[in-house]
């Protein structure tokens, strides 16, 4: 099992950073295409392995009303993470670049709205928790060798992976993403029973409320 998670992980890593490092080579909306590869593989994966997106986190944990506290309280726990970092980092002079997906949003309004459902929605929301939460959260811990430290070991990989990803909003940018990741990863393993719709709910909330805002001021 370790082994093939080793495996899994380094054809994750493969497939994710390809993809996204060609935004070097000026390709527009790469963060998505990067979260949809990494997906994909992961779904290629999963056939291969025999095994379930449910086993993954890809459940609702409960019934509606578990659905929709769990979801309220990510988008305020996001929310609050956000802005602690943000105001620390402020603070000491290194304010976080402002992410190019507020930055460089489409004028017109149908764009703005194809912007929430494939960026937001597809892209963040789905994309990012099924990759971040459920497949490396998952596959790091079973590589680390289960229990409570690997746990632990593994919330903090997939933190630091999901903050270098954003790499691009400067250093103090990754510190917050990857704090929100590791705020989230913790929260979906305990009090989130390892539901990833309540995030993916609570995730699309946030990013859509935050690009709206932006869009109409």
């Amino acid at each position: 099992m370790r082994r093939h998670a080793f495996v899994d992980i380094a054809i994750l890593a493969l497939v994710f950073w390809s993809v996204w490092s060609l935004r070097f080579a000026g390709v527009d909306n790469i963060g998505l295409w990067s979260i949809l590869a990494a997906v994909g593989a992961g779904a290629v994966l999963l056939a291969i392995r025999k095994e379930s997106w449910r086993d993954f986190g890809l459940h609702t944990g409960g019934d509606a009303r578990f659905v929709i506290s769990r979801a309220a309280e990510f988008s305020i726990l996001a929310l609050v993470t956000g802005f602690a970092v943000i105001g620390l980092a402020t603070a000491f002079g290194y304010p976080p670049s402002q992410s190019s997906v507020l930055t460089q949003q489409p004028e017109s309004l149908s764009g703005f709205l194809l912007d929430i459902l494939f960026g937001v929605w597809i892209g963040a929301a789905i994309g990012e928790e099924l990759f971040f939460r459920g497949l490396l959260l998952t596959k790091f811990t079973t590589l680390f060798g289960g229990g409570r430290w690997a746990l632990v070991l593994a919330v903090l990989t997939q933190a630091i992976w999901f903050g270098a990803g954003h790499v691009s909003q400067g250093a103090s940018g990754m510190f917050m993403a990857g704090a929100i990741g590791a705020v989230v990863g913790t929260y979906f393993v305990t009090r989130g029973r390892r539901a990833l719709i309540p995030l993916m709910i609570g995730h699309g909330f946030v990013d859509t409320v935050s690009q709206t805002i932006y869009f109409f001021d």
